[in-house]
């Protein structure tokens, strides 16, 4: 369902989700709303969700955002995107995505189609367009087009229902209203507020211009950029434990880079991504970490980057692929460079890159990644918004970084032998006689 700014999308779906929940003849029915952040969920529908359900509950939970239906025990939760975790080993009889481009592409296939599977629960997707992004493309699926090989358009056409309201057929708001509407409103924000134009600039994105024009030239998705065997790939990660952790996997080329692939996860631990990175086909020749790989993690008391030698040298779990044959060379810790001179090298080294089909998340992630915006005052802050397309970004920015050759990148070897040096101050015998008379007489001054 696409349909303008305020014309009620919020409100219709808690009501479809109440209707659902009080007729449900199943066992436990369980329904959710779902916004991009839990803290922003809270503020949208559960307010709604308690007065729609008002009279019908035998619980309401403030702390946990759900509510039990007297008659028949069904309960609709509000959750938030932004913790995918907390849908692990939920079922769903249907759940509404709320703005669904603000979400992490992956969250629909990998988290929530799942839970509605073995009770063929339903899903809404509700929102603005903000560019072609994975709002859009699920759009254009439940019209049948543009369809993966050997998907059959009638089946989307037969079982999906779609819905485009845009403000010149749109009854919501009085004329009246959408004259005032237009006259506060600038243009990129009217074409993609209130016209529902995919085609509308996306105001405060750092990179979604130049995403399109890669499109337009035909540098994404593209085979161009299928691995290539005969050369080793290089990884770049921003690790994190409780955060996601994204991995682009690149390869020179005469011509540009190749971004042979993208995997990003959440909440796994370093031997999860050490299986991932054996499964892969890759022959690989570095692995790029952040400068924060130094840091010891509470639960293993040893930094990432030597976890990740451990299992380079360890004969049980040895990456038989890795072309380094000296310890530490093949790990490199990336320096701390400012967001802004990682995000310049980003735009500068986007036009010389391909993107394969494998990339597809990376790519949402890169259109995605945005300016904080400000409120109060109205205007975009100097500096990124964290949520979901910041992670996949950050590691893009990673690589840019160091194919623009920005700051020095050292072998962890590098950083050790560094480290270990002792620096032995150059201190006269006069300054430290001068030195002893200053305490001296402090000393007698107190007494």
């Amino acid at each position: 369902m696409v349909a303008h700014r305020r014309a009620g999308k919020t409100v219709a779906c808690v009501n479809e989700l109440v209707a659902r929940a009080v007729y449900s003849k199943k066992k436990r029915p369980r329904y959710g709303y779902i916004g991009p952040q839990l803290k922003q969920a809270k503020k949208i529908a559960w307010e709604y969700l308690k007065e729609y359900t008002q009279g019908l509950c035998s619980k309401v939970s403030e702390s946990e955002l759900y509510v039990v239906l007297k008659h028949n025990g069904a309960e609709i939760c509000v959750y938030g995107a932004d913790n995918p975790d907390s849908f692990r080993g939920q079922y769903f009889d249907g759940v509404i995505l709320d703005e669904y481009g603000d979400m992490a592409p992956s969250l629909w296939g990998r988290v929530i189609l799942p839970t509605l599977a073995d009770r063929r629960g339903w899903a809404v997707f509700i929102g603005t367009f903000k560019g072609k992004n994975h709002f859009y493309k699920i759009y254009r699926r439940s019209q049948g087009l543009d369809l993966n090989p050997g998907e059959d358009p009638e089946y989307f056409k037969r079982t999906w229902f779609n819905f485009l309201l845009d403000i010149d057929h749109s009854t919501c708001l009085s004329e009246e209203e959408k004259v005032i509407q237009r006259a506060e409103v600038d243009d990129e924000d009217w074409e993609q507020e209130f016209k529902c134009n995919p085609n509308a600039a996306i105001k405060g994105t750092y990179y979604a211009k130049i995403i399109s024009q890669l499109e337009s030239k035909g540098q994404v998705n593209t085979d161009r950029a299928s691995f290539d065997p005969e050369f080793p790939v290089d990884v770049f990660a921003d690790l994190g434990k409780t955060d996601s952790t994204p991995f682009w996997f690149t390869q020179s080329k005469p011509d540009g880079y190749a971004m042979v692939d993208y995997e990003e996860h959440h909440g796994k631990d370093l031997d999860f991504y050490f299986d991932l990175l054996r499964e892969k086909p890759y022959k690989y020749g570095l692995i790029h970490l952040p400068h924060d790989a130094k840091a010891k993690t509470l639960s293993a008391k040893r930094t990432t980057i030597q976890q990740f030698l451990d299992a380079d040298t360890d004969d049980d779990t040895k990456f038989t692929r890795f072309d380094a044959s000296v310890q530490g060379t093949i790990i490199r810790i990336l320096p701390k460079l400012g967001v802004q001179d990682g995000i310049n090298a980003s735009r500068k080294i986007l036009p010389k890159c391909w993107f394969s089909p494998k990339c597809a998340d990376g790519i949402e992630a890169l259109r995605a990644y945005a300016r904080e915006w400000d409120e109060d005052n109205k205007v975009f802050r100097d500096k990124p918004n964290h949520n979901w397309a910041s992670n996949g970004a950050d590691a893009y920015r990673y690589f840019a970084t160091t194919a623009q050759g920005i700051g020095e990148v050292q072998t962890y070897a590098e950083q050790q032998a560094e480290e270990s040096k002792i620096i032995i101050p150059q201190i006269k015998l006069e300054e430290l006689f001068e030195f002893r008379e200053r305490q001296m007489r402090f000393q007698r001054g107190r007494v």
